[in-house]
């Protein structure tokens, strides 16, 4: 994947879109890899810079309601080009779909911007036992990529063109499917410009209030599967399986608050365990390990339309073989069909520490 070809996607995105009313923004950005485990020292060799492009769907019409209860969001997608400054970590690509969030008054001349983006991103030198070992980040050429940006923002600031600055975390991981996965997280400033395709600048209605709900629990069951890597390189993918069940009561529009209980049934334990064992002794191990874990957590749904934001955090009560940690989270997307059914595509991290990423499939009572 070349800047080129980034480029490309963004033109056909603007051009598919271009009745919108619309603009285009890039920015340069400098900064700083987080050292978050100590075997990454030697990887960091200097500061990372690279640019951020995006184009952007202004919505002002209050004819649905998610979009003036979040005060007339922005919708687009995004690529991201990121230098590591680093001959083992090498250079990163990215292309995302995006929502920009306001924080203050969507009219001001001055605004205060989030946007939260989540995709796909591209490794040029992923981990290699033999060519690359000390890139404990990544282990695989593809990954998902996710970032968050706090942008001051001012449009039409000389005709169409405006200013912005701020702050990005950026990251990057493959959720575990191929080990060594630390992943790589990126703090950076920003400063760039943007660009609007339309002449006039749009006026937005006062937002609605959230409308507070009276909502009966609600009861869900899940399942999940996936494939993953125990964190001992090239060990192998085994598939996995995750049976929830939960109960949940909506807050309001925005908001769904829940607890529930996991049950985990995981291929790649029971081999993890035989290769621990057979490090400690020096003898081959055939064991039959027990892999199945329980867990109870309380989690959190953020509403943005069809969309949910996930995020969990649960203790495994039953583990009669540990795996990194008893404490375990859980981020993700939920898209809701209808009041009933829903997709999830999460990941199951254990103290921030990837284990695999879940395709599932919801059922709400």
């Amino acid at each position: 994947m070349k800047i080129k070809q980034i480029i490309l996607l963004l033109f056909i995105a603007t051009q598919t879109y271009a009745q919108q009313k619309s603009y285009l923004d890039i920015e340069s950005f400098y900064g700083i890899v987080i050292e978050h485990d100590k075997s990454l020292k030697t990887a960091i060799q200097g500061n990372p810079y690279g640019l951020i492009m995006g184009y952007n769907i202004k919505k002002n019409t209050a004819s649905k309601d998610w979009l003036s209860y979040y005060n007339y969001p922005d919708i687009g997608f995004s690529a991201l080009y990121q230098n590591t400054n680093s001959t083992i970590l090498g250079e990163m690509y990215g292309v995302y779909s995006h929502y920009n969030f306001y924080l203050n008054d969507r009219n001001a001349l001055n605004k205060l911007q989030l946007r939260v983006a989540l995709g796909l991103g591209y490794i040029t030198n992923p981990y290699d036992e033999l060519t690359n070992p000390n890139n404990f980040t990544l282990s695989s050429k593809l990954s998902g990529s996710s970032y968050l940006k706090l942008n001051y923002h001012r449009d039409f600031y000389k005709g169409k063109i405006g200013i912005q600055a701020g702050v990005s975390l950026i990251h990057f991981s493959n959720a575990a499917f191929k080990n060594p996965n630390l992943g790589i997280n990126t703090i950076a400033a920003t400063i760039g410009v943007n660009y609007n395709l339309h002449e006039e600048k749009l006026t937005y209605p006062i937002p609605r209030k959230v409308i507070l709900e009276e909502n009966p629990l609600r009861y869900s069951l899940v399942f999940r599967a996936g494939f993953n890597e125990s964190k001992i390189p090239n060990s192998g993918q085994f598939p996995f399986y995750v049976f929830t069940f939960l109960s949940e009561k909506k807050l309001n529009y925005k908001s769904t608050i829940n607890i529930g209980a996991d049950y985990f049934k995981s291929g790649f334990l029971n081999n993890y365990l035989q290769d621990v064992k057979e490090l400690e002794t020096g003898n081959p191990d055939s064991s039959h390990y027990k892999t199945d874990r329980i867990g109870i957590f309380v989690g959190h749904d953020w509403h943005i339309n069809k969309l949910d934001l996930i995020t969990q955090i649960g203790y495994t009560v039953y583990e009669p073989n540990r795996y990194v940690s008893s404490i375990y989270e859980r981020i993700g997307i939920k898209h809701r069909f209808n009041d009933h059914l829903y997709s999830t595509l999460t990941l199951k991290l254990n103290l921030f520490r990837a284990e695999g990423l879940e395709f599932g499939i919801g059922y709400r009572l």
